[in-house]
């Protein structure tokens, strides 16, 4: 196992929160102004910074610099090292601008205060340039120095007149289409002006917490990032410029504090309510477990029993995430929850994203509840309508103790006698309504969401941040992880096929994973269709399945169907969603264009071959050179098989902002997350200031202006654990 994270802090108990209409109203703040109050933004303008997401004044002054200039030395290029960026004031003396081998070409030719001859290049056309740079003038360049046809030339400098200087630190904005650089600036800078003239910038956190974690106050930060003064020192602006200063801190540590206070109010209305009590003596005992169940638990899969029991006997709803690798056990600790459920007189709800995997739970679940006396259903949408009605009316009368399904649970006449304890094999997200809808069929039932997506443990409190987290980091005695190679460059794919076909006619069965093609499923369908016609041609005599986006679920379910029981010898699929199923002979798998999915994804991939025991292989394919970034990214896959490691590299490679730069359900956009560090210690501190000050204020009375952005961040994020019923 690897070492576990500090424990989260507990969330507060709070009371049920009162309607928002018992509370003050508050004014909407002047930071929600649209920019067309700025001088100069008609519709045009306000269209083209729309299509960056700059809508109000409050997106302006968020939209954080890309980079800053260091101006004040005066340097010659030839003190300079190449690439290094300096401000040179110059003379010019030649300007020419034309096409040179068909594309443009504009070159000034300038020379320092030492005589010292530069170039100055443009490659696009810049408006009024010839204007700027006529014979005799004083201009100051700012820009990278590069040496080319050994003489010092700069590459699209940013020009100034002599006598009207760049400022001291010199900010660079990401580009807005259509909107010029000088015009984002001067933007930036007027809607900041703006809020700080007329007291429009709140700082949503309270001035305690703030100087109890040492930050600037959020003036002071966007100042700092927006308009940084001629005093700071090059390690300062080499800070500012890598997103490590205290401003970033700043602006990263409100926004997880926010997402804290969302998420453990929204996870003490769900614990304010009593749930099934669940007697450790009757539910929980060892045993009797023991007795139901043909292997002997890890000592992983009784810990994370132990929070599950603990959970089920406080009295309060269980809301708790069950994280573990393929293979790792997860359903023996669902079942193993449900069984105590069952035993406090209690139905248990299991739903599963599709109706191969519901029915494969189902499989692996039968023998155990029948040892354990536990009436367990399938309920799937093609039940015939008879069928359906008779299992419906046992299910109402308390005579089904375990229902197994899909969405078909969450249609309205499926009714419980008592829903304890709703399982959610979350691997493929369900969306949030659908969660909501099945807890809203018991009163307050237990919660647990099983996920084999390794997250770093930290980053988990982000993700499902309401939820309390179980890590089964631990896999039962003799599964063998796959042996991983990576294979690299542009010859290596007909290669990686060979091989996969080599181990087909030794007997094994294969998976082929293609990647989404630009998110274009008729795309996809051919890239699919042509992976499987080069396998035809090296396994004439084998049966070779497709599975990709544009197929009905019918008819990828039949494809599944015949891969499971053997009849198709390799399977070539886009969707990873498929690939969930259980297939004990597939001992081969090969992933194309690997570099394509994260690191964490590519793990649970491989997870899926070698389940049946004995040896097997994942070959992990990029048509990359194995010297580029995509292959050392991949190459982490052939050095650890243990997901939460997987994890954490991933973290690393990629920052926390980009692994969570994909909306989660139910959590807002986190814009800031990537000036975190690694995240990890910000979000412990975040989580326990939210903990503290609703401990104090639960229903954050005494800070209004917070609870009204607490409940707008609640609108434009869905509900992650709805609060149903």
């Amino acid at each position: 196992g690897s070492t576990r994270a500090p424990a989260a802090a507990a969330p507060p108990r709070a009371a049920e929160l009162p309607p928002a209409a018992e509370l003050p109203a508050v004014e909407p703040p002047l930071a929600h102004a649209p920019v067309t109050v700025l001088p100069r933004v008609g519709p045009s303008t306000a269209s083209k910074l729309e299509g960056r997401g700059l809508v109000t004044l409050e997106d302006l002054v968020f939209f954080l610099p890309a980079g800053y200039r260091d101006t004040r030395q005066r340097r010659s290029p030839a003190e300079a090292a190449d690439g290094e960026v300096i401000a040179v004031e110059v003379t010019v003396e030649r300007f020419r601008q034309g096409f040179a081998r068909g594309r443009f070409l504009a070159t000034a030719e300038v020379c320092d205060d030492e005589g010292t001859p530069i170039s100055l290049r443009w490659f696009h056309r810049v408006g009024g340039l010839g204007q700027r740079l006529q014979p005799g003038m004083r201009l100051i360049a700012v820009g990278a120095t590069k040496e080319f046809g050994g003489r010092a030339s700069m590459v699209h400098p940013e020009l100034y007149p002599a006598d009207d200087p760049p400022p001291p630190i010199a900010v660079r904005y990401p580009v807005v289409e259509g909107v010029g650089a000088r015009t984002v600036s001067n933007l930036v800078r007027a809607a900041l002006h703006r809020l700080l003239d007329m007291d429009g910038l709140e700082d949503l956190l309270p001035a305690p917490l703030v100087e109890a974690q040492r930050l600037p106050s959020l003036v002071e930060a966007l100042r700092r990032l927006h308009d940084p003064g001629p005093e700071l020192s090059p390690e300062e602006i080499q800070l500012l410029q890598q997103g490590r200063s205290a401003a970033h801190r700043r602006l990263a540590f409100g926004e997880l504090f926010l997402l804290q206070l969302l998420l453990l109010r929204r996870r003490a209305r769900w614990c304010a309510h009593e749930a099934a009590f669940v007697s450790p003596e009757a539910g929980f005992d060892r045993e009797g477990l023991r007795a139901c169940l043909p292997f002997e638990p890890t000592g992983a899969q009784w810990r994370a029993l132990d929070e599950i029991e603990r959970d089920m006997s406080s009295g309060q709803p269980m809301l708790r995430l069950l994280q573990g690798d393929v293979g790792s056990g997860k359903t023996a600790v669902a079942f193993a929850a449900v069984r105590a459920a069952v035993a406090a007189g209690s139905q248990a709800a299991l739903m599963a994203p599709t109706e191969l995997l519901a029915e494969q739970h189902l499989r692996t679940l039968e023998p155990w509840c029948r040892a354990a006396g536990v009436r367990v259903a399938l309920l799937t949408g093609a039940m015939p309508r008879a069928q359906r009605n008779s299992l419906l009316a046992l299910l109402a009368a308390g005579r089904i103790d375990l229902l197994v399904g899909t969405h078909a649970l969450l249609v309205a006449d499926v009714a419980f006698a008592a829903l304890g304890l709703v399982v959610v094999d979350e691997q493929h997200r369900f969306g949030v309504e659908q969660r909501a809808l099945l807890r809203a069929k018991g009163e307050r039932p237990h919660l647990l969401v099983m996920t084999a997506t390794p997250i770093p443990r930290t980053l988990a409190l982000t993700a499902y941040g309401e939820l309390e987290v179980s890590i089964i980091d631990e896999m039962p005695p003799g599964r063998e992880p796959p042996v991983t190679r990576l294979l690299a460059g542009r010859g290596a794919l007909p290669k990686a096929r060979a091989t996969v076909a080599k181990a087909v006619r030794k007997g094994a069965q294969a998976f082929v994973v293609c990647p989404l093609v630009e998110a274009s499923e008729v795309l996809d369908a051919s890239h699919v269709e042509a992976t499987a016609a080069a396998l035809r041609e090296l396994l004439p005599e084998v049966g070779i399945g497709i599975v990709h986006g544009r197929m009905a679920s019918e008819d990828k379910d039949a494809v599944m169907r015949e891969f499971r029981e053997g009849r198709l010898r390799v399977l070539v699929a886009t969707t990873v969603i498929e690939v969930g199923v259980d297939v004990p002979a597939a001992r081969a798998m090969l992933i194309e264009h690997a570099e394509r999915f994260g690191l964490a994804q590519l793990h649970q991939l491989r997870g899926r071959v070698g389940r049946g025991g004995g040896a097997s292989l994942c070959l992990v394919h990029t048509a990359h050179g194995p010297s580029s970034d995509s292959a050392q990214r991949l190459r982490v896959l052939t050095e650890t098989a243990d997901g939460f490691a997987v994890a954490e590299k991933d973290l690393a490679l990629r920052g926390p902002g980009e692994i969570f730069g994909t909306r989660q359900a139910g959590v807002p956009r986190l814009r800031f997350l990537g000036f975190a560090g690694d995240g990890t210690r910000m979000l412990l501190r975040a989580r326990e200031a939210a903990a503290e000050l609703l401990r104090g204020d639960p229903e954050l009375r005494e800070h209004p202006r917070l609870r009204v952005a607490i409940e707008q961040r609640e609108r434009d994020a869905p509900v992650y654990t709805a609060e149903a019923g």
